[in-house]
């Protein structure tokens, strides 16, 4: 690399793309910089604002819960309460003990630079951070996204919260609509009516968790609406939004008419876009594509060959785990000359509402439209004995097989410990193993992974 930089790598954004990336770099020994334009968002918008604090918000929950129905076990709890400014204070606990100082430490003891402020190109090797311009060998685009607003008349004027703000509020509304039924706007459904706010959930598409196989779904619509009283909307349309005295009324059109809904606030959670908007990135001779997003090849390099994008930024997935990848993937290929191309078969996926949901590969619908002969095998988790000691017999496994080879091409699971489950199901694809070597390997009794194992026996059936 030319030694006239002040860098041979600068990745913007502090996330998880950015940081793998700065720490393979700096582990080869290179010069590193990661900038960041927020001290509350170092470490990028997970840890600070989105799965770190949900999570901790849907434990709080889950142990209200667990203390509420206590008795089923012979274990009374008399008048169990909640006190939501110490839930606060231990959501902000844990958020705080991830990120913050303890990033800029471990950047400090790695020998990574951290620049402050918002960055922007000056060409295709120069950023101006703040008043100050640095250049770098390779540059590497982890920004992160920001929420998507949908042009809804009357919405701006009547005011909304989006995810970042809902997660860290310090007291609860008395009532919700929540606009979007994906994973986001699904969990806060979970954490809002589990503290006693009434909560609306609205999807203009036919399902709550449209990614999801639709009986899987249909598993946690049932507790949030039976067990949680959410009201949930689907196939609708919204025609405004507007304020009436102390309430928000958004109007609505389904296949029986017009309603009107009535609460003391609005959530959007419509899904995420890649934040690019302020980059600049004409000056360094890129350009986006219609869609708005990086135009990139399979090493995740855009146009100019020295510049990578990774995480949300790339817009592939919005996932931690996959901006992780990403990001090692962008600082090896940079450091050891790899020609490693980014490889998405197998991501697995987990929405940790109640129940939770798991998912890995094809759904069977995606698997039939790919021409493979699929092989379906459902297991009801209800059926094992740590259901019923657990007193919690919701939900199912389900695994895909192409039936030509017997590999598994997919997993969908719902209930207790999903986002664990899932896992084994993905090995196994990664690996191209069989849904026989599951059927075949001993599972631990009394465990909900005899219910994978079940379903995969069923397979084995099938042959």
């Amino acid at each position: 690399m030319p030694q006239n930089y002040d860098y041979d790598l600068i990745a913007i954004g502090s996330g998880s793309a950015g940081g793998a990336a700065a720490f393979v770099a700096k582990a080869a020994g290179k010069k590193v910089a990661i900038v960041e334009e927020f001290k509350d968002k170092l470490g990028g918008n997970c840890p600070n604002y989105a799965c770190v604090p949900t999570k901790a918000l849907l434990n709080a929950a889950q142990v209200y819960k667990t203390v509420k129905n206590s008795s089923a076990f012979g274990v009374y709890a008399d008048n169990p309460r909640f006190d939501f400014a110490k839930i606060a204070e231990y959501r902000d606990s844990v958020v705080n003990q991830l990120t913050g100082p303890r990033i800029e430490r471990n950047l400090h003891n790695a020998g990574i630079d951290l620049l402050w402020g918002r960055a922007y190109f000056v060409s295709d090797h120069e950023l101006m951070v703040g008043d100050k311009k640095y250049s770098a060998a390779h540059i590497l685009i982890a920004t992160g996204s920001r929420e998507f607003i949908p042009p809804i008349p009357g919405l701006k004027e009547t005011g909304f919260l989006v995810s970042d703000q809902a997660v860290r509020l310090t007291q609860l509304p008395a009532s919700i609509i929540i606009v979007g039924a994906g994973p986001v706007g699904t969990e806060f459904s979970q954490v809002f009516s589990s503290f006693g706010v009434k909560v609306s959930l609205l999807q203009q598409g036919p399902q709550i968790l449209q990614r999801e196989e639709s009986e899987i779904a249909a598993v946690v619509q049932k507790h949030l609406e039976e067990n949680q009283g959410v009201k949930i909307v689907v196939n609708m349309e919204i025609i405004d939004i507007r304020r009436d005295g102390e309430e928000k009324v958004v109007r609505i059109k389904t296949a029986s008419g017009e309603q009107e809904l009535r609460a003391g606030e609005v959530m959007i959670a419509a899904g995420r876009r890649a934040a690019l908007a302020d980059l600049k990135l004409e000056a360094a001779g890129l350009a986006l594509t219609p869609q708005g997003k990086l135009k990139l090849n399979e090493y995740l390099q855009t146009e100019k060959a020295h510049i990578w994008a990774a995480g949300d930024a790339a817009a592939n997935w919005q996932f931690t785990h996959t901006a992780a990848y990403e990001g090692d993937m962008v600082g090896r290929n940079i450091c050891h000359k790899h020609d490693e191309a980014a490889d998405y078969g197998v991501v697995p996926r987990v929405t940790f509402c109640e129940p939770e949901v798991g998912s890995v590969g094809m759904t069977e619908a995606e698997a039939r439209a790919k021409g493979i002969e699929v092989g379906v095998a459902k297991y009801p988790i209800g059926n094992l004995g740590r259901a019923l000691i657990d007193q919690d017999r919701r939900g199912l496994v389900k695994l895909i097989v192409d039936r030509k080879t017997g590999l598994l091409v997919g997993g969908h699971i719902v209930g207790r410990q999903a986002g664990q489950l899932i896992h084994e199901v993905a090995v196994c694809i990664k690996a191209k193993v069989s849904a026989a070597m599951i059927a075949k390997t001993i599972h631990a009794y009394p465990s909900y992974s005899e219910a994978v194992a079940a379903a995969a026996e069923k397979l084995l059936k099938m042959e």
